[in-house]
């Protein structure tokens, strides 16, 4: 199998056929040693073991004790080279960068340092001993090389700099990725949770703590709150007897918390070091978002926590302001709508339901000194009376009823996304309906929508697809979704798993959460040469069974 090379590797790579031909030139032009014929094939050979070098550390990138190993044999031939070649006047001393550039740009620290010293102390030894024709000294042997061995060092050094710094850019481009991918997927189950799952907010929060900051406990204590019933305070981490001493200690200074605008370091006794955020809505105080802080963080480590808990301490501020609104608008809403229909049903059937009391108990009063004339006329009138106001309430109905007044259904307002989708995509969607959806409560409408949108978009953005087949199936008791699509299919084994090559599938992850949030089943097939199936089965009822 063919491994493919990397930028750094391409980078040194170059340097080292580049280095190795200067040197083998400089060797060539030299008027010393052995014949041009010895020399060429000296420098075959080296052209090979460098090749051969190169594939080497290719292949063993993710083994570092094996790199290691080649690496030092590296070392070892080039020494050996050198002292072949001339000693302190070889022109292949250059050529030591390679190796040294390997060890500093992709193992150990002090590895690197351990050859770099090794190197330069076998040659300085070696020569003196050996090929001192001059007879100097051992300081005059370090001082003719200086320039090289503080060539080595300094690169050596910069290297590792370079190193470190990348290392630390890719660790925080992971983190940041990470922790994107940890708040798109905390937002979505936040949208799509119902009020009961609301009052669980807290439990959302702390889990996503403990995930953003890698610490293994977090905290969300909310305030008392007089009226409406807040979230619970919850907590990840803690056994159960630990919770409510937890909150216990938290609410003994719940007025500090209440006058507290920036992140706090406490000690709670019996619990340990926590790093404390306030939560704060534009009228009131809410809470606090917390870890419990580990003896080993450092300066650094706190900051990050610092910043996650500022962010999720707004995030929540907002999430839980646009709940409380959300309440506040629907019920203004039910309140005009039932003020509406009070007006309607006193304008025009209540006066018409009056008429007929008054009529039928003045018959009462008078139907037997009235001829059989007079009281068949009466009866006609209340008779004509009793039609109108049905009539009249029937309209009223009609008026409030989307299907039976003719005005946007949910089952239109699919259609008519489906249909733009199709137009704007130049994609061939098929819809097929069974069924009414004219008494499926709003959960639903809003989960089933969510879902047939996602799966569809994602059919057209990542599989390519052409045509897609969306089945909906209303019966009383079950709601059957299919949605099949004839594109190019993926593994679905990684969605439920992360890498750095991949971070799973988050569309899929919140159709799953929608289908079991209301007590459904979800099931995901795919092949890259059939495309992809959706199946959902929800029960009619459990959901509201279930927020009961």
């Amino acid at each position: 199998m063919k491994i493919k090379s990397t930028s750094e590797e391409k980078m040194f790579t170059f340097y080292r056929f580049f280095s190795l031909s200067l040197t083998s030139l400089m060797y060539i032009l030299g008027k010393s040693g052995p014949s041009i014929l010895n020399k060429s094939l000296l420098i075959l050979l080296l052209f090979i073991l460098a090749q051969g070098f190169t594939l080497t550390y290719r292949r063993l990138r993710d083994k570092p004790q094996a790199l290691m190993l080649v690496v030092s044999t590296e070392m070892a031939s080039i020494i050996l080279l050198t002292f072949l070649t001339g000693g302190y006047d070889s022109p292949f001393k250059l050529y030591v960068l390679n190796p040294v550039l390997v060890a500093a740009g992709s193992l150990a620290f002090y590895f690197g340092w351990s050859l770099l010293f090794s190197y330069i102390g076998i040659i300085v030894v070696f020569c003196y001993l050996f090929l001192n024709s001059e007879s100097k000294n051992v300081s005059s042997a370090i001082l003719k090389n200086g320039n090289l061995f503080l060539s080595l060092v300094l690169t050596v050094t910069i290297m590792q700099m370079v190193v470190r710094m990348k290392r630390q850019r890719e660790e925080a481009n992971a983190r940041t990725n990470e922790t994107m991918e940890h708040i798109k997927s905390l937002y979505n189950i936040v949208e799509t949770s119902s009020q009961h799952d609301f009052l669980n907010i807290g439990q959302v929060i702390t889990d996503y703590v403990v995930k953003l900051t890698k610490l293994d406990k977090a905290l969300f204590w909310f305030a008392k709150k007089s009226g409406e019933p807040a979230p619970q305070s919850r907590q990840t981490g803690w056994q159960q007897q630990e919770e409510l001493y937890l909150f216990a200690e938290l609410e003994k200074h719940e007025h500090e918390w209440r006058l507290q605008r920036e992140p706090v370091f406490k000690s709670l006794p019996g619990l340990g070091d926590f790093l404390l955020m306030p939560v704060r809505m534009s009228t009131r105080f809410v809470g606090m978002i917390g870890v419990k802080l580990e003896a080993a963080e450092g300066l650094e480590g706190r900051r990050w926590y610092i910043q996650q808990l500022m962010f999720l301490s707004e995030l929540s501020a907002i999430i839980l302001e646009r709940h409380e609104l959300g309440v506040i608008e629907n019920r203004l809403i039910v309140t005009n709508e039932q003020n509406r229909i009070a007006d309607e049903m006193h304008d025009s059937v209540s006066q018409s339901l009056f008429g007929i009391v008054y009529a039928t108990h003045s018959l009462k009063q008078t139907w037997s000194t009235m001829t059989e004339s007079q009281l068949e006329e009466q009866i006609e009138l209340i008779h004509d009376s009793a039609t109108k106001v049905a009539k009249e309430l029937r309209i009223t109905i009609y008026s409030l009823s989307s299907k039976k007044s003719g005005g946007p259904t949910w089952l239109g307002m699919v259609r008519s996304h489906l249909k733009s989708l199709s137009r704007l995509n130049d994609v061939e969607i098929e819809l097929k309906i069974t069924g009414d959806d004219f008494s499926l409560p709003y959960p639903y409408h809003k989960a089933l929508f969510r879902i047939i949108s996602e799966a569809t978009g994602n059919a057209i953005r990542h599989g390519a697809a052409r045509k897609i087949e969306v089945e909906l199936s209303l019966k009383p008791k079950w709601i059957k979704l299919s949605i099949s699509d004839d594109g190019v299919g993926f593994d679905t084994s990684l969605l439920w798993t992360e890498s750095e090559e991949h971070t799973g599938g988050l569309g899929m992850k919140n159709m799953q959460h929608l289908s079991q949030s209301l007590g459904g089943e979800f099931q995901l097939t795919s092949n890259e040469t059939a495309g992809t199936r959706i199946m959902i089965s929800i029960p009619v009822g459990v959901a509201e069974l279930k927020n009961a």
